[in-house]
């Protein structure tokens, strides 16, 4: 829960879910707000070895979910 909560922390992410066991997180995030260096920070805040694996661009024009 550690991760989440301090990535929630970061102004700009709208969403993070965690997966401790595949060390892995997905984060929904406004990119005219947030840096990605600014979340994997907060990761490494966390007390976690945090850096970006993929970053996918959903600015598609549509709502999301």
């Amino acid at each position: 829960m550690a991760v989440r909560q301090a990535l929630l922390g970061v102004r700009g992410v709208v969403d993070a879910e965690v997966w401790y066991d595949d060390k892995r997180a997905d984060v929904e995030y406004d990119p005219d707000t947030v840096e990605v260096a600014a979340l994997v920070l907060a990761i490494d805040g966390a007390g976690f070895a945090g850096s970006v694996m993929a970053v996918k661009d959903d600015t598609d024009g549509g709502t999301g979910s």
